[in-house]
């Protein structure tokens, strides 16, 4: 699976907690903090299986398990 650059941040920034495009933007650095670039990202790793969109409040957004080991293998790249 080939991740963008600002889609591996957006990962790495998501945790299994809800959170929001704007809480997940504010971890991001500011050069990739643009809460629509975010979306889009999202809406990306959604189709991928890597996010989960919250069913009941519209704009939650958290990794799901498959997102959790992708994502340790990112931290796992990335040290």
């Amino acid at each position: 699976m080939n991740l963008t650059p600002l889609q591996q941040s957006v990962l790495l920034a998501l945790t299994t907690e809800w959170q929001t495009p704007a809480q997940i933007a504010g971890q991001l650095p500011k050069a990739s903090g643009n809460p629509s670039d975010v979306n889009q990202s999202l809406k990306e790793l959604l189709r991928e299986g890597l996010v989960q969109a919250n069913p009941v409040v519209f704009g939650l957004y958290r990794l799901t398990t498959l997102g959790t080991t992708i994502k340790s293998t990112e931290l796992g790249e990335n040290q």
